[in-house]
């Protein structure tokens, strides 16, 4: 089973980041360019894009799972070759 995660809180081309208080001083909110929002619309797909593989590839049965401690070994391994380049 897949399970969807659905990130809903989007920023249009007209946005203004509502920020009422910082500090406690009332502030102004800032306009968003829409190049600025079609650059966090184009990161927020990707990253759902890749949410999802994750997901799918947790819930594949043929998925192999490495412990903390492979992952370690394997990568103090690594570190040691590269360190006597």
């Amino acid at each position: 089973m897949v399970t969807k995660i659905m990130i809903t809180n989007r920023i249009s081309a007209t946005a203004v980041i509502p920020i009422t208080e910082l500090g406690g001083k009332p502030v102004t909110g800032t306009p968003v360019s829409p190049t600025k929002t079609h650059e966090v619309a184009e990161y927020e797909n990707w990253f759902l894009q890749e949410v999802e593989k994750g997901l799918t590839d947790a819930d594949d049965p043929d998925t192999r799972w490495v412990s903390d401690d492979e992952a370690n070994r394997s990568w103090e391994k690594k570190r040691s070759i590269l360190s006597k380049l």
